[in-house]
């Protein structure tokens, strides 16, 4: 039984660092993709099965300390418009029983199960 988990683990373990170069794969090569849209100023890139759409857009990158971004939306009155639910949160506290039952009776509770590998130094 122990050679089962063991193998399982070391699979789980081999996959995690194939997906992590596959994803570093794909980035480099989207990169250079971007770098040939620019150069030849194309939005598309034909392959034999399929093409490439490479379009720029204005990508919003907000202040690590959003104190003064927040504060300054509040005052304006757009806060309730803007803001949203943080969902994580609101799980942390509902199992850190922090919340009313009233709040936890909208929610329903069920057990689930996160795998994740830790490096045994070996």
């Amino acid at each position: 039984m122990e050679s089962i988990d063991k193998s399982l683990v070391d699979e789980l373990d081999n996959l995690n660092k194939q997906q992590k170069e596959i994803e570093d794969k794909i980035n480099n090569i989207k990169s250079e993709l971007i770098n040939i849209a620019k150069l030849e100023n194309k939005e598309l890139i034909f392959g034999t099965h399929k093409m490439c759409s490479v379009k720029p857009y204005d990508k919003i990158i907000y202040p690590e300390d959003k104190t003064t971004l927040t504060n300054l939306i509040k005052s304006r009155g757009l806060y309730e418009d803007l803001s949203m639910l943080n969902y994580s949160r609101i799980s942390s506290k509902i199992n850190k029983k922090e919340l009313s039952q009233d709040i936890v009776n909208f929610v329903r509770i069920e057990k689930d199960f996160k795998v994740s590998l830790i490096d045994r130094g070996v």
